[in-house]
């Protein structure tokens, strides 16, 4: 494998740190502009900043560590749809309906479920809108199609999910200083504690996520229908009078990190990585057969 310059030779020597360097600070300068130089609102001024990080660095460290064939098959994984559709039916109900139980614990919540049919096409719109350009699209390339199997590859399964959550949570760190993203407040206190739970947060729903890639080799679509109900709001739908509160959200760290536990002991901490291993071994011969 050849590298014709000093940039690509020196991302090759150590991949994982240069991708997370430019994961972070091109997407961190322009959300610290905008947010402390302009004091620019997070719609619509931070949808590039996906695209900036995770999905730009993801294809830079490929073209540099594995050139042309290696970001050809960083496309196949991101347009990898030829799943079953259980996973499919998990990303879109599944997700959606772990969500809404969450709600339920709330003061009130039961007897505010209220359903709203007037107000899904609003929904369906925002959903569609999001899932492009309001993280999905922007962040999937990088955490899981990327930086997933090398994570698992070098620490395991779980200790890599891990590595990866907290990573991926601290990406979102600037965002949290403006006020309103997250439940974030006024003052350090009103930052940290949200950003904490968000953190929590993220470090469960993780664990769902690699099992999932695992699961269904490395799916780019599937992550990224995974990650929109996450930032899609059911409640204007189903609970019209509930707001989006932080308690809201602690109980969404409860109810997936039951999720991560189960995953973690039925596999044995394995998220599923030897499965996908074999079936990816199989479907290599299969090929070199045909």
């Amino acid at each position: 494998m050849r590298h014709t310059s000093r940039a690509a030779r020196a991302i090759a020597r150590r991949p994982m740190t240069w991708f997370f360097v430019l994961a972070f600070a091109p997407a961190w300068a322009y959300e610290l502009i905008c947010v402390i130089v302009f004091r620019l609102p997070l719609m619509p001024w931070m949808i590039a900043a996906p695209f900036l990080g995770p999905t730009a660095a993801a294809f830079v460290v490929t073209h540099a560590v594995e050139g042309r064939e290696g970001v050809r098959r960083l496309l196949r994984d991101l347009i990898r749809w030829r799943v079953a559709a259980r996973w499919y039916l998990l990303a879109l109900v599944g997700v959606p309906a772990l969500l809404t139980v969450c709600v339920l614990p709330l003061p009130g919540a039961l007897s505010a479920l209220d359903p709203q049919p007037a107000a899904i096409p609003t929904w369906l719109v925002l959903y569609a809108v999001v899932l492009v350009v309001g993280g999905p699209l922007g962040e999937e390339p990088g955490w899981r199609c990327f930086a997933t199997p090398r994570l698992q590859d070098r620490f395991g399964p779980t200790v890599g999910t891990f590595v990866l959550a907290v990573l991926w949570a601290l990406w979102h760190l600037p965002l949290s200083l403006i006020e309103g993203y997250n439940h974030a407040g006024a003052g350090l206190g009103g930052i940290i504690r949200p950003f904490l739970i968000f953190l929590a947060f993220v470090i469960c729903v993780s664990y769902l996520f690699t099992w999932v890639f695992n699961r269904t080799q490395g799916s780019g679509p599937i992550a990224i229908l995974l990650h929109t109900p996450l930032n899609v709001s059911l409640l204007p739908v189903l609970f019209p009078t509930v707001p989006d509160s932080l308690r809201y959200q602690v109980w969404q760290v409860v109810g997936f990190g039951v999720v991560a536990v189960v995953l973690l002991v039925l596999t044995r901490g394995r998220l599923s990585l030897a499965s996908a291993r074999h079936r990816g071994a199989e479907e290599r011969a299969l090929a070199k057969r045909c």
